[in-house]
């Protein structure tokens, strides 16, 4: 399929009702591309991203008089490495990101554009064109988050909650005034071998995502590794 290349066995059976074909596999892909995967089921044009693409995963389609994409439920893991996001925003917001947890904030806000690459990890469900990620691993150089939350195959939905852990502490991560102002309150944010630990979330849609602290949301039992930068 395009670039990508599954290995599937499982079984076709007819069924009465309602009238049709069902088909359950076990799918895997030992080398893939992530975009090419996004093409069969997610209607933005282009692939919210690209990157290289590993994955285990249960397919049911069952029978039914609906588009594949309201019929198709799947559960397994991914690994996607070379990450690029296709929206600019997106893409933008990652560097500037990487750069802050570095410790390079002056980069950052003279908007310096790295194209950084991210390493993505996780275990979904997708069930009425619905991705639930019960876990998810997001890693830039310099930051670390782990998530879950989900997402709509149209993209007007976002709405992901965890921990970000960075290289730098606050008072690292901006310039100026704000960085003085931060230098007293490092130490409490200073968790795990990481400089600095913070609740996130990501809400909005495909084209106005919203990243965002998120100390008002519950904490959820998907976390960030806790292991210390520099191993």
């Amino acid at each position: 399929m395009l670039h990508t290349v599954l290995l599937a066995e499982g079984f076709v059976v007819r069924e009465k009702q309602p009238a049709g074909r069902r088909v359950k596999l076990d799918v895997t892909i030992p080398e893939g591309r992530i975009e090419d995967l996004l093409r069969l089921g997610v209607r933005t044009d282009p692939p919210l991203m690209t990157g290289a693409v590993r994955l285990k995963t249960k397919f049911d389609l069952p029978a039914a008089d609906a588009d594949i994409t309201d019929r198709l439920k799947l559960a397994g893991t991914f690994q996607v490495s070379g990450v690029h996001f296709t929206n600019e925003k997106w893409q933008a917001k990652i560097d500037s990101l990487s750069l802050r947890s570095q410790g390079k904030p002056k980069l950052a806000k003279d908007h310096v554009t790295d194209d950084v690459p991210s390493e993505l990890t996780g275990a979904f469900q997708l069930n009425h064109r619905l991705l639930l990620f019960r876990s998810l691993h997001f890693e830039v150089p310099g930051m670390e988050v782990g998530m879950a939350g989900k997402y709509s195959l149209d993209g007007k939905e976002f709405d992901f909650h965890g921990k970000a852990r960075m290289q730098a502490t606050l008072s690292h991560m901006v310039t100026g005034w704000r960085a003085i102002l931060l230098k007293p309150v490092d130490p409490f944010f200073k968790k795990h071998g990481a400089g600095t630990e913070l609740p996130v979330k990501i809400t909005g849609t495909k084209s106005e995502p919203h990243f965002g602290l998120d100390f008002g949301h519950k904490s959820s039992p998907v976390e960030a590794r806790q292991t210390p930068f520099g191993r």
